[in-house]
């Protein structure tokens, strides 16, 4: 493995003049599994974790501070191992500020102080990471080989499949239910440090078990390689022994229904043969992970905790959770659930959406096409899971075919603010939007911006005269909030008025 210390080492980056800026322990013991140079503010879906970010910084030190603690915590929440940043040129040293929230984040903060040569940086980081990336392929393509050659030979007998695992990876490898009972386990590893990885066996659409391997070394990556490979050599193993009842059957069924799309009459009939009542409500979550192995077991564990009537399907490293709910408390129950949710994936490497409720549970793909495309909009981290209803006001707007109809609206409700703006180089609109977003919330929004409240109150004194009057008491809310939102995102007559809110 490389460590953040010997990159900083290395004769390309030392000549950078590189400086530790946050307080962080552990931060030069960090594994560096990729160099990345980018100046994309929101690259933080793009990364899987413990890449070096190498960025000129020039966008994100032109940022507002609220906004460079965003950036700094969207980089946390993907589990990188440093944001390096190159001064060299800038007279003031990196703000406090971004130090502050580096440290708050646990996202090691390097100040380059000369410029960095982040092609020769990377060439030479990469090459050692492919390296060994492929030796580590090769040792786990040779014990899957091994085990597929004794499965075929001499049967799944797991016992002897987990030994196979533990002596050719020196590692601890255990094997449970979906339910949480245990399978089987081999070797040991003392003490509570090294790394985890793991893995879940799907056998017909359903999570049959899970594969947890631990390891007494830092570097995950052979772990992380051999949960992926073997979790369908497991798979393999259990297929000859797991059989699907009837009930398991009728639910994979009828969750692959939902998810494409299925007509509504043999929705309903999956329904009823999943063991649903026909007048019950329905809502979709959607879990993802940043690209690895997750445990879900344990966040469907924490969500069915309450008696909730939930039906789940894993495809593709995306699980799809039906829940079926009463329908005089479908809103309540929703809302408790998104909460358990947050719980359950907190410090996780694990993403969710929750599409908004139905009526009918043979609509629930509505709620599924929603509960996708908010993930997608959103593009969370882990630990986070986003509420379809938040997005509402995004989803009209992406609605809305060409902007040529939204401009117009957006001239006549937002042109005098939008070019007061312009003229003056203010962030009113930036403001509305942020003050509406909170539900009109003046102390909350003007914590959000980082300004004091008599400051908050100017600006909405401002705004309402030149919206010709309070929002709140117009009649126009929710329309002013979608002009808003539409000038905020780029529609014609906004896009002079700053990024988006």
């Amino acid at each position: 493995m490389i460590t953040l210390a010997e990159v900083l080492a290395s004769q390309s980056m030392s000549a950078a003049g590189p400086e530790l800026c946050s307080n962080i322990p552990g931060t030069l013991q960090r594994v560096v599994r990729w160099v990345h140079s980018s100046e994309v503010l929101e690259i933080a879906p793009l990364l899987r974790g413990g890449e070096l970010l190498l960025s000129g910084g020039e966008g994100l030190l032109a940022l507002p501070a609220d906004q460079q603690r965003d950036y700094v915590r969207s980089l946390a929440g993907r589990n990188i191992a440093a944001l390096a940043l190159q001064t060299a040129g800038r007279d003031a040293p990196l703000p406090d500020g971004l130090i502050a929230a580096a440290n708050e984040s646990g996202l090691p903060l390097i100040e380059l102080h000369a410029v960095a040569p982040f092609v020769d940086i990377a060439e030479s980081v990469n090459r050692r990471v492919v390296n060994e990336q492929a030796d580590a392929h090769l040792v786990v393509d040779d014990v899957s080989r091994r085990i597929a050659r004794h499965i075929t030979d001499r049967g799944p007998h797991l016992p002897t499949i987990l030994g196979m695992v533990a002596s050719a990876l020196g590692v601890e490898v255990s094997l449970a239910a979906a339910d949480g009972l245990p399978l089987g386990q081999a070797g040991s590893v003392e003490g509570g440090e090294g790394s985890t990885a793991v893995a879940g066996i799907v056998v017909g659409g359903q999570l049959a078990a899970q594969l947890t391997l631990r390891s007494p070394s830092e570097d995950s990556l052979v772990l992380e390689l051999a949960a992926d490979r073997l979790s369908g050599i497991f798979a393999l193993a259990l297929a000859q022994s797991f059989r699907p009842t009837p009930a398991q059957v009728a639910e994979a069924r009828l969750l692959e229904s939902v998810m494409e799309g299925g007509d509504g009459g043999s929705v309903r009939l999956l329904w009823q043969q999943a063991g649903l009542r026909p007048e019950q409500a329905a809502v979709m979550a959607v879990f993802r992970t940043s690209g690895r192995e997750a445990n879900f077991t344990a966040v469907e564990r924490a969500l069915r905790a309450g008696g909730v009537n939930a039906k789940s399907h894993l495809r593709d490293g995306e699980l799809a959770v039906l829940f079926a709910l009463a329908p005089n408390t479908a809103r309540a129950a929703r809302e408790a659930l998104i909460a358990a949710a947050r719980e359950a994936v907190r410090g996780a490497d694990v993403c969710a959406a929750f599409g908004p409720g139905v009526a009918a549970g043979f609509r629930a793909h509505e709620s599924y096409v929603e509960a996708r495309e908010v993930l997608r909009l959103g593009a969370p981290a882990g630990g986070q899971v986003l509420d379809a209803m938040e997005f509402l006001g995004r989803r009209i707007l992406g609605a809305v075919h060409g902007q040529a109809f939204m401009d117009p609206y957006v001239r006549s409700s937002m042109g005098e603010l939008l070019a007061w703006d312009r003229k003056h180089g203010t962030e009113l609109l930036k403001t509305l939007v942020c003050w509406l977003d909170s539900g009109c919330n003046t102390t909350g929004s003007a914590a959000t911006l980082n300004i004091e409240r008599q400051t908050m109150h100017k600006r909405l004194n401002k705004i309402a005269e030149l919206l010709g009057g309070d929002p709140r008491t117009s009649g126009r809310l929710f329309d002013i909030h979608i002009a808003a939102k539409a000038a905020a995102n780029g529609v014609p007559g906004g896009r002079a008025a700053g990024g988006p809110a």
